[in-house]
């Protein structure tokens, strides 16, 4: 993808003295850029947050210096860490001068779509893998994103449906377009539709999708890890991190100065993803996550193993099992799991694994088309292989037309199903219909919320008698089992192996559950003998001079 040179920012319209008039103009440009707030110095560089600072949600990490603004990360919000809308006042869209991706998680990206509402055109540094990943994952969750209230409307022919389509106000779907005087018109948001009854209608959501993928294609500059590129005044550098399938870190070096946003950084030692780099040249300002505040009790290789010979054993004995998990990466993580199973002899060559998400078997496809082409290779292990992605056994299809058991996994089957807390999709219908069944296994790959149907089943030493489910009630009869295995988080103590030799003088810790802040700046003053600084949002800092 090629994009030209960012747009310049706005310049002051061209007056002339000559005339009262113009003169009078002229005065009022000058006390404007008087009064105006001041952008910075052309040596400064002052870093700030809208998102990432004390919440592990809403990563957006801004640079400003005397050209503009520079954003590392455009993540959502999760819960009640930070509205999703409207955009920062704080980051003007005008004085950005460019986007740069750590990965593609939502609380990484989710706020791009807004970005790009608000009118952004500039470039979108982003890794290959992530661009590709990208160009799934953002058109398939266009309908939960909040651009804050639209002009919506359905037809008065569907009124009073159980679940109405709607548009939006100022498409054209040619023939397929509501004649006005047949039009319902209401004030709404897009993520709220479907607990109102409404879901966008499949014209409205092709055209949303194509929009949205133009923008993408036009805005997007793809850099592979190690390819140093320049942006403006900095020179900027990708490295990988086993965080998930096109993660990377981002070096900028302003002056003299070396910075790394960390982003998401994952423990060495994938069977996917390379491990993390070595730092010959130190780093001054380190940008830390602090999901984690203590170390794991387990090795993540023999936490993976164990998954698998429970698997096995627990298929032999003529169980179905249900693995709850997120479309985007977990789920491609747990297949390929599963692939080096039947690979290895632990499993069946046959093995049924049913994939019940489509977003998650497009994912599960690009991944496996990723593998063996030489662009891709900097993103993967090389000993990863397509079968264990596609092995002999997957099926695309999860239904059938027996009404007591929808999603048609018998038992002896594993299915693969989102959403990865249980509280969606068909991973919620599984819970529905499989709960009370003693010889089906669920077994949990991810963190669970605790207000989530996952994380009230695993919460304690046993799961409890009975789970509620929406107006349902289900006996709790199944296994129940969870693995932390899959985690793309490093622990303190891996973080201070993977840095260490990176020497940095200051540390800011984002990303960060704050139950963690006192006891990470403790550990991390004595490990790097740095200084350690724990940002709040909107809070200006200078890095430089």
């Amino acid at each position: 993808m090629l994009f030209r040179n960012p747009p310049p920012l706005p310049a002051a319209p061209d007056q002339t003295a000559s005339s009262p008039l113009g003169r009078l103009l002229l005065l009022i440009i000058l006390l404007s850029a008087l009064l105006a707030p001041k952008g910075e110095a052309a040596d400064t560089l002052i870093y700030f947050g809208q998102g990432g600072q004390q919440t592990v949600s809403g990563s957006l990490h801004v640079l400003e210096n005397g050209s503009g603004l520079y954003l590392i990360d455009v993540g959502s919000f999760v819960g009640g860490d930070g509205p999703n809308h409207p955009w920062p006042e704080e980051i003007p869209v005008a004085r950005i001068r460019a986007l740069f991706i750590t990965h593609i998680h939502a609380d990484h990206i989710g706020r791009l779509p807004l970005l790009l509402h608000q009118g952004y055109r500039g470039p979108i540094y982003l890794s290959r893998v992530s661009y590709e990943l990208a160009r799934v994952t953002l058109p398939a969750n266009l309908h939960l994103i909040d651009l804050g209230p639209e002009r919506f409307y359905y037809s008065r022919n569907n009124a009073g449906r159980k679940r109405i389509p709607v548009y939006l106000e100022g498409y054209d779907f040619a023939e397929r377009t509501v004649k006005p005087e047949n039009r319902v018109y209401f004030t709404g948001h897009r993520h709220r539709l479907a607990t109102q009854g409404y879901y966008l209608a499949r014209p409205q959501r092709q055209k949303l999708e194509t929009e949205l993928l133009a923008r993408l294609d036009e805005q997007a500059i793809i850099s592979d890890p190690d390819q140093p590129f320049r942006v403006d005044e900095f020179k900027v550098r990708f490295l990988t991190t086993p965080h998930m399938a096109g993660s990377v870190m981002v070096e900028l070096q302003f002056r003299g100065l070396r910075i790394l946003f960390a982003g998401d950084t994952g423990a060495n030692g994938s069977p996917l993803l390379p491990d993390n780099p070595g730092f010959p040249e130190p780093i001054d300002l380190l940008f830390l996550e602090g999901t984690y505040g203590r170390d794991r009790e387990f090795d993540l290789a023999a936490a993976r193993t164990n998954f698998r010979r429970e698997l096995a054993a627990r298929l032999a004995e003529g169980y179905r099992v249900v693995i709850p998990a997120f479309a985007l990466d977990r789920s491609q993580q747990i297949i390929q799991e599963i692939g080096r199973a039947v690979a290895d002899g632990e499993l069946p060559p046959d093995q049924v694994i049913r994939v019940c998400s489509p977003t998650a078997r497009e994912l599960l496809h690009r991944y496996a088309d990723f593998v063996g082409r030489e662009e891709f290779a900097p993103y993967f292990r090389p000993e990863v292989s397509k079968s264990q992605f596609l092995p002999p056994g997957y099926l695309p299809d999860c239904s059938s037309n027996d009404p007591d058991n929808p999603l048609g996994l018998q038992h002896g089957e594993i299915g693969v199903m989102t959403s990865g807390m249980a509280d969606y999709a068909s991973a919620r219908q599984a819970l529905l219909d499989y709960l009370e069944d003693p010889k089906t296994l669920f077994y949990f790959v991810s963190y669970q919320s605790p207000a989530s149907l996952g994380g009230r089943l695993t919460a304690g030493p046993k799961p409890p008698a009975e789970l509620r489910i929406g107006a349902y009630r289900r006996q709790v009869k199944a296994k129940i089992l969870q693995t932390s295995g899959f985690s793309g988080h490093a622990s303190p103590r891996e973080m201070i192996e993977i840095f260490t030799a990176a020497r940095p003088r200051r540390i800011y810790l984002v990303h960060l559950d704050p139950r963690n802040a006192t006891s990470l700046t403790s550990r991390y003053q004595r490990a790097f003998q740095a200084e350690i600084i724990i940002p709040r949002r909107n809070e200006r800092h200078q890095l430089h001079p």
